[in-house]
């Protein structure tokens, strides 16, 4: 096996494992990505990394040196690809500083080395072939890591529009995070919480920082007792609000406050000084941040970067889109009507009217990241991501979870054809039925129009099946029902249970989606 020698010094496991800092990175599978888009050691630290091929295709990891073009590395592999082949794709190139060997489907390496001493951005990539494109992250060495010292947690539970007054509850639970990174996963509720974060950052010098949040819903962040930055309110997280505020060098204490009402739940802070870009403090990393955290471009109100305009036919953009779940395809529809379709879960994820994409981000540089969608009156039909089927023993038994990122257990992705007018229907199988699942519009989205989603079952449907067709606070209105009063549902046996809005499967299932009003702008997410 060809492994070339790391340009790093690079240690033998026994000689210091258990000094060596552990950064471990899967990949995703059927995604070509890495689930570790970046990590920070610090300079001259060693590390340990543990590389774990989770996908069912070899893939491999190499760090190179800072400003390497990873792309052209990979490129220059497909100039003699026989000579690559042999190789394992492993490039000839002096500027790596260590890597894996190829790994097989369900394996992993481990590879030992030290850190740069020099403070940068050390790209690593995947140099199969056509894997690069996608298959991308990035090692910063700074002087600050990432995370708090002794962060702990406060979980309340409570439903709110604004940040309570925390002091005056009692927590449910109270704890530790470990890594230090503050997080939402702490427990099984998904809506209408609250969590107080406290811990310690230290300042490496005196001097100016700032600090940059958002949530959906509201958060708010206090240093040493002082507001800093504050974004409280019902809202998604397509804002990243900062503050500034000036430090002495050591430890300062941190608060930051947080509350969930329906839909989404997410939560990130970041900071940067005089001598570090930003560094994420949080698990979660926003969509539109680039490098550490730092927005990738900052737009004025009104301005975009290369919008898609939907014409007289639809526009299907397949592409990273913002919490729209694994594989995700977006169509933009004459009328003002924007879906997010995924291909992984087989089921409608995201809602929206107005203008389509913007497709700046995945078009200009690299091209990494998630896209939010560009209009307005965002809409999450079932509240998170799902599949659309389900065997239920009672309306009351719980809907299944799905991880956002996995192909759905039981379903068989089957495409998508474009009819004579480019609209497009999804096909797919799930426990031996055929199901077409197509989308049609009325009139405008601005001015009460509907969009019609037909799906069509062909074969023996199992018994108790169900369609989970919206989730959320259920009203009967106008012969359908409202959903959080964001948007109505209007589909034949539909019968709500608890939070879930059901229908029995059936050989043909039609359902009409429409907003009340006119459009709310931007700030108005299910």
């Amino acid at each position: 096996m060809f492994r070339p020698v790391f340009l790093l010094a690079a240690f033998a496991a026994t000689a210091f494992a258990q000094e060596a800092r552990t950064v471990t990175i899967k990949t995703l599978r059927a995604q070509m990505r890495y689930d570790t888009p970046e990590f920070t050691v610090k300079p001259g630290e060693k590390v340990k990394l543990v590389f774990e091929n989770t996908d069912d295709m070899p893939h491999n990891l190499i760090i190179f040196q800072a400003g390497t073009d990873v792309l052209a590395v990979a490129a220059k592999l497909m100039e003699k690809p026989e000579e690559a082949v042999k190789r394992d794709w492993m490039p000839e190139d002096p500027r790596m500083l260590a890597h894996s060997k190829p790994v097989q489907p369900k394996a992993k390496d481990e590879i030992i080395f030290k850190a740069p001493d020099k403070v940068g951005v050390y790209p690593y990539v995947c140099t199969f072939p056509g894997h690069a494109a996608m298959m991308q992250g990035k090692m910063r060495v700074s002087l600050t890591q990432p995370g708090l010292a002794d962060l702990k947690f406060a979980l309340y539970l409570g439903s709110w529009t604004k940040l309570p007054d925390f002091a005056a509850l009692k927590p449910h639970r109270e704890g530790d995070i470990a890594d230090g990174l503050i997080q939402i996963k702490l427990d099984d509720y998904k809506n209408q919480f609250g969590i107080v974060y406290t811990g310690k950052l230290v300042a490496p010098k005196e001097g100016d920082y700032t600090f940059s949040i958002a949530g959906d819903d509201g958060v708010r962040l206090s240093i040493d007792g002082k507001k800093v930055v504050d974004h409280d309110g019902v809202h998604g997280t397509t804002e990243i609000k900062e503050g500034k505020v000036k430090l002495t060098a050591g430890a300062h204490d941190v608060r930051m406050e947080y509350f969930q009402g329906t839909g989404d739940a997410e939560i990130y802070l970041a900071w940067k000084g005089a001598d570090f870009a930003n560094t994420p403090l949080s698990k979660w990393v926003h969509p539109q941040a680039g490098v550490g955290g730092k927005p990738v471009v900052k737009k004025k109100p009104g301005k975009t970067g290369i919008p898609l305009i939907v014409g007289t036919e639809p526009i299907v953009y397949r592409n990273f889109i913002t919490n729209s779940g694994g594989r995700p395809i977006a169509v933009g529809y004459p009328g003002g009507f924007n879906l997010a379709w995924s291909a992984a879960h087989m089921n409608l994820t995201l809602l929206w009217r107005g203008d389509f994409m913007d497709a700046a981000l995945h078009w200009i540089d690299r091209g990494g990241g998630e896209q939010p969608p560009l209009g307005d009156d965002l809409l999450r039909p079932t509240g998170d991501v799902s599949v659309p089927f389900a065997i239920l023993e009672s309306t009351e038994t719980a809907w299944p979870k799905a991880d956002k990122n996995n192909l759905a257990e039981g379903y068989s992705w089957k495409g998508y054809a474009l009819d004579a007018k480019r609209f497009p229907t999804f096909s797919y199988e799930w426990n031996g039925v055929k199901v077409t699942d197509r989308f049609d519009t009325g009139g405008q989205a601005s001015a009460g129009g509907k969009l019609i989603r037909t799906l069509k079952l062909t074969g023996p449907i199992p018994a108790k099946a169900f369609l989970r067709i919206a989730a959320g606070t259920l009203q009967p209105e106008g012969g359908g029902f409202s959903v959080d009063g964001a948007f109505t549902v209007t589909v034949t046996g539909a019968q709500a249970a608890g939070r879930n809005l059901l229908v029995p499967a059936r050989a043909e299932i039609k359902i009409t989606y429409a907003w009340p009003g006119g459009i709310t702008g931007h700030a108005h997410q299910h």
